[in-house]
């Protein structure tokens, strides 16, 4: 900071603004005396505003470092009559100018000579500083001067709260050095967020701990109330500010946040922009929150010392409830329904806080912001719920919208009883009604379609027709039970009604959650475009609002981005769903590590996804997730064959009866036929049933079989009634991830009915079969001692030994690349690999080391 202070020097003016307490008389008294320039330093107090005196005072702090001024120049601010302020400032600045050599002029504490005749003194000064005067002003405000000049200038150094606060680092030097309290780095970094680098704070709590014993408990309790804080913010802040504005932050102490409307709420007049303004001009620990400098809030300690006077000065609790009362309606008439219902809870009134979570139409919880109605209820007595029925209902819903569903269960209960001691009260029907509505979706939870049916249908029986919210939730519950029971063009349909009916009443949750399970059946049906737009429309929905249904959004988004073989975007989506889920410490489910083992598997990255897919299929066996442990499985298969574990791939096809990937196992191991007749009978057997993505499936690996089988047509038909299929949608993953088998019936197709969407495919498995090639070793450098292949220094792995038998066949570099697919470049730097390894320059001499070596 010293040094900063130092490159200040280069220009007129360094201003140092901050609120009481923030070090600036130590930080400017340890740099003067350090700094090789001489310095004038004058301390003022509210007596200074006088211009007579100011002047006065100036001349002397002056001339107590520099005392070739003169007599005169003091003989001439005291001469009486006296001559005029500026007068005798025009013979200093004159003075002034004949010296040699650099002088620092400190003003500190400038907020108490402040007056329009003060600031017009010092501008003055500024606009005929000479040469070698250097103005440094330390205030808690801002003064009145023509700043942006000098800034346009670049004569001015500022330094603010930001630069003057104590960083994490240094608060535990502070602490643990300095004072040698010996904290532990968390209860350092408490300290730090509590007082947010103050500098005071952090030196008033280091001389209260000192000697403690009970540090940890001391840390949680400091407030602003503490005894300490509050004085020193009391007769250094509060105390000194006029009548109307210590009202003002009183009053306004109770809002976590403030704009210049809510505050002319709050006060019942039109203060806010003025009082506002004065605050952040005065540095009285009030924080922007943005760059319009529209919002803002306290200082913590600041706030909480108010809010505990303005406790101490009100005869009793109900003299705070019309403030909080008054911000509710402000925050609701501006759709912040969150903070409305925060201070209709402050304010003690239950009715209006459950007014503020029913909403217009539309209850808080439906709105995906159900933690703070969750907060609220759960800190309310189990007889205070009795003798409100709904408010049961509200903690159970809560529950659903926060994903907690095995906890819905409790306030059901708590809800039905309630409502059943009150069978003679008007709303018991819809009450009743909306209790089976909780029911459904908690049956949802558990996966039960009868109970979601049933229970669905006895809501949209009895619910009346005002009642859109809950009977869009009603819907939905009646849409899954469709989709759970296999219905799936009923449930298709059902999912685009609620949809359009919870968007329509603005029931944002429930229309989340039935995209969702809308995109899941798109994507089940192969149609992917449909699907992703399905699922953008669902962020749009969500907004900026975190929450767990997000996950499966990008989930979906990104599963259809890595068969599209976008495989950047894919993991971008995976990575957003899985920052979320840990923020949000909900469970992304076993699908999410299929994709990323799906994803790792792309690059190659076979042992990354093995470890992913171990740990999964442990963590598998401890949860109720039968779709997520088949997904797991799957993919298991794939990498297992993909590494060459054939009979490992077997094991856990045949485990899981997974009839696809025991088909696939039965091709890898040359038992075309027997995987013809097990994806013939999967087909027939469940083709009305099977989902479109596994009929594609299916018929990819009917196409292999039956080229292995040598009934090519046949293969290159059932080939062509897939890519029909698979072309508009965009499918390529699908076909890359059945590898080399795949590439060389495709490679069959190029004449056929889609040679772009052939040639789009075959470039895919290129690129794959190129990502999967191990990286070459290191060039052979020591001579061969003896004529074998166990004596090779760098032996030759699997692909070059192939190359080189195809080699000693009379290959030439273009044939082989056409038999085992691969590019000519990828086949000349095989081959290059294997002439170094052999140690020869060129084939004739690679056949005859290779013969001499018995690789052949």
């Amino acid at each position: 900071m010293t040094q900063r202070l130092d490159s200040g020097l280069q220009g007129k003016l360094t201003l140092v603004c901050a609120p009481a307490g923030f070090g600036k008389s130590t930080l400017l008294g340890i740099w003067a005396a350090a700094c090789e320039h001489p310095s004038a330093w004058l301390s003022l107090d509210p007596g200074d505003r006088d211009p007579d005196q100011f002047v006065a005072y100036l001349t002397a702090s002056l001339r107590s470092v520099c005392t070739d001024l003169g007599d005169d120049v003091l003989a001439l601010a005291q001469a009486r009559p006296r001559p005029s302020p500026q007068a005798v400032l025009v013979h200093l600045i004159n003075r002034l100018a004949l010296r040699r050599g650099k002088l620092i002029l400190v003003l500190d504490d400038y907020q108490w000579a402040a007056s329009p005749a003060v600031d017009a003194l010092l501008a003055f000064l500024l606009d005929h500083l000479p040469a070698p005067l250097h103005l440094v002003i330390a205030s808690r405000d801002v003064p009145s001067l023509a700043l942006a000049r000098l800034r346009a200038q670049r004569q001015v150094l500022e330094l603010g709260p930001d630069d003057l606060r104590f960083q994490a680092d240094e608060s535990n030097i502070f602490l643990n050095q300095a004072m040698a309290l010996g904290l532990t780095e968390l209860q350092v970094q408490a300290l730090d967020s509590r007082t947010e680098g103050w500098p005071a704070a952090l030196n008033m709590a280091a001389v209260s701990l000192a000697g403690r014993s009970d540090a940890e408990a001391f840390i949680q309790s400091f407030t602003g109330s503490h005894r300490l804080v509050q004085d020193y913010l009391l007769e250094e802040v509060l105390q000194r500010q006029p009548p109307d504005m210590q009202a003002f932050l009183l009053r306004t102490s109770i809002l976590d946040r403030m704009c210049p409307a809510l505050c002319d709420a709050v006060m019942q007049r039109p203060v806010g922009q003025a009082c506002l303004r004065e605050l952040a001009l005065s540095n009285l620990f009030v924080v922007p929150l943005d760059d319009e400098r529209r919002w803002y809030r306290y200082h913590p300690l600041f706030g909480s010392m108010l809010r505990r006077r303005l406790s101490d000065s009100s005869d009793d609790s109900d003299a705070l409830a019309p403030l909080h009362l008054r911000a509710a309606a402000w925050y609701e008439a501006h759709g912040m329904v969150s903070q409305a219902l925060h201070h209709a809870v402050a304010a003690g009134d239950t009715v209006r806080a459950m007014q503020v979570v029913q909403g217009r139409g539309m209850p808080l919880y439906f709105l995906e912001d159900a933690e703070p109605v969750l907060r609220w209820l759960q800190g309310q007595p189990p007889a205070f719920l009795d003798a409100h029925p709904p408010l049961w209902l509200m903690l159970a819903w809560s529950y659903l919208a926060t994903s907690q569903h095995s906890l819905m269960r409790a306030p059901m209960i708590g809800a039905e009883a309630a409502i059943e001691r009150a069978a003679e009260h008007p709303a018991y029907p819809t009450w009743r009604a909306e209790l089976n509505a909780v029911a459904a979706w908690e049956a949802v939870a558990r996966g039960d379609a009868r109970t979601m049916a049933r229970e669905a249908a006895l809501a949209l029986a009895s619910l009346p027709p005002d009642q859109l919210a809950v009977r869009a939730a009603a819907h939905c519950a009646a849409a899954i039970a469709l989709h759970f029971s296999g219905d799936r063009s009923a449930a298709k349909q059902a999912y685009g009604d609620v949809v359009a009916m919870a968007q329509a009443c603005g029931n944002r949750m429930i229309a989340v959650c039935a995209s969702v399970a809308l995109g899941h059946l798109q994507e089940d049906d192969n149609h992917l475009h449909l699907a992703a737009r399905t699922y953008e429309r669902a962020l749009q929905l969500l907004g900026d609002q975190p929450h767990s249904v997000a996950c499966e959004v990008h989930l979906g988004l990104a599963r259809i981005r890595y068969e599209w073989s976008d495989l950047e975007a894919a993991s971008t989506h995976a990575q957003k769903s899985s920052r979320l889920a840990a923020a949000l410490e909900c469970d992304p489910g076993l699908g999410a590590d299929a994709l990323r083992a799906q994803l790792l598997l792309a690059r190659a990255a076979t042992d990354d996804a093995m470890s992913v897919l171990s740990l999964a299929s442990t963590a598998a066996q401890t949860r109720s997730q039968h779709g997520g442990r088949l997904a797991i499985a799957q993919v298991q298969v794939q990498a297992l064959l993909q590494t060459g574990e054939v009979i490992a791939a077997a094991q856990v096809a045949q485990s899981h009866a997974l009839p696809l990937a025991q088909a696939w196992v039965l091709l890898a191991r040359g038992q075309a036929l027997q995987a013809h007749e097990l994806l013939t009978t999967f087909l027939e057997a469940s083709r009305a049933t099977a989902t479109a993505s596994e009929v594609l499936r299916a018929l990819l690996l009917k196409a292999l079989a039956l080229d292995a089988l040598d009934q090519s047509d046949s293969a290159l038909e059932v080939l062509e009634e897939v890519m029909a299929l698979a072309e508009p949608q965009g499918c390529v993953r699908v076909f890359v991830d059945l590898g080399g088998p795949m590439q060389r019936l495709l490679t069959q197709a190029t004449q056929g009915a889609r040679p772009r969407y052939t040639a789009l495919l075959l470039d895919a498995l290129q690129a794959q079969a190129v990502a999967l090639e191990p990286a070459a070793p290191p060039p052979a450098t020591a001579e061969l001692p003896t004529p074998n292949a166990a004596a090779m220094a760098d032996p030759l792995s699997p692909r070059e030994l192939q190359i080189l038998t195809l080699i000693c066949k009379g290959l030439s570099n273009s044939e082989i690349g056409q038999q085992i697919f691969l590019s000519l470049s990828t086949v000349k730097w095989h081959n290059q690999n294997i002439f170094d390894k052999l140690d020869v320059q060129r084939r004739t001499e690679a056949v005859a080391r290779a013969r001499e070596l018995n690789l052949l």
